[in-house]
C-alpha cells in the first residue's frame, strides 16, 4: 500500500520528517488498508504539487476500480471533481442542485449556478425559443440558431450557454451553421492554445479557446470574425434566473 501511494522508502520515517503532501498520502494508505466499504476523502490532495497531483489522481482512479470501494470525494477544485468522479454532486449553501455523470453536469447543467460553477461559460441572449425537429430554435444576434436540446423548460426569451472550447472561429458562417459576428478585443497566450476575448455586435462578451495559429490569423484580419459552434454543444437556461 505504501508503494501504491508513492511513498516507497519512506516507511521508516517519523511524521515530522514527512511533508504535508506525504502525510496526506500516509493517511490515505492507512484508511485503504482496512478495505472499507465507503471512504470519505475531504480534499486529500490539497497539499500536493501539480506533478504529484496528476499521479495521485490517476492512482486514486485505479484504486477505486481495483478495490470497488465507494469513495466520497469532497473538493473545491472543479477540474479535480470532473477528472476523478463517476458521479458528481453539486451543492450550493447546503442545497443539492444536481447529481450526474461528469460529462452530464458539465455539458447539460440544470441551472445557471451549475453551468458557471463548473467552468467558464459563454451566455448569449436568445429570443423566440420554440420546439423544432431534433431540438429547438431561437434568434441570437438577429440570426436563427438551432440547438439539439429540447425547449421543455424554456419558452420565449432564454440564455444560450456554450463552453469556450466548443466555439470556433471562421471567416464567415456556412449555410445552415450556427454563427454570429464578433470582434476580438484581447488575446492571452496559454501555451497549447490562445484565449480570445470578443464582443458581439450587440455587446455580448464571449471567450473562445482556439489554436495559436487561428488566434494569430483572427487578430491580423481587422479583428472581425465569425463565431461558430455545433448545434449539440449549446444548451438553454432561463433568462435571468439561476
Amino acid at each position: 500500500m505504501i508503494e501504491r501511494v508513492g511513498l516507497k522508502g519512506h516507511d521508516k520515517k517519523l511524521p515530522s520528517q514527512l511533508s504535508g503532501g506525504q502525510q496526506q498520502r500516509v493517511a490515505l494508505a492507512r484508511a485503504l488498508v482496512f478495505e472499507p466499504g465507503v471512504l470519505l476523502l475531504d480534499e486529500p490532495f490539497s497539499a500536493l504539487d501539480k506533478g504529484l497531483l496528476g499521479q495521485m489522481q490517476a492512482e486514486m482512479k485505479r484504486l477505486h476500480q481495483e478495490t470497488g470501494t465507494t469513495f466520497v470525494f469532497v473538493t473545491h477544485d472543479q477540474s479535480e471533481a470532473l477528472a476523478l468522479s463517476s458521479r458528481v454532486a453539486i451543492f450550493n449553501h447546503g442545497k443539492l442542485l444536481q447529481v450526474g455523470a461528469p460529462d452530464e453536469v458539465y455539458d447539460r447543467p440544470d441551472n445557471r449556478f451549475v453551468a458557471e460553477f463548473l467552468g467558464e461559460i459563454n451566455m448569449l441572449p436568445l429570443k423566440g425559443v420554440r420546439p423544432a425537429d431534433n431540438g429547438s430554435t431561437g434568434v441570437c444576434e438577429d440570426r436563427a440558431i438551432s440547438m439539439r436540446c429540447k425547449a421543455e423548460k424554456v419558452r420565449g426569451d432564454a440564455i444560450l450557454a456554450i463552453r469556450p472550447e466548443y466555439m470556433s472561429i471562421a471567416p464567415e458562417a456556412a449555410a445552415g451553421e450556427n454563427g454570429i459576428a464578433a470582434t476580438a478585443v484581447a488575446s492571452t497566450y496559454l501555451g497549447a492554445a490562445t484565449r480570445l476575448d470578443l464582443t458581439t455586435r450587440q455587446g455580448a462578451k464571449v471567450t473562445v479557446s482556439v489554436p495559436n495559429e487561428v488566434a494569430a490569423s483572427a487578430l491580423s484580419k481587422g479583428n472581425s470574425v465569425w463565431l461558430t459552434w455545433p448545434a449539440e454543444k449549446g444548451f438553454l437556461l432561463p433568462d435571468g434566473g439561476q
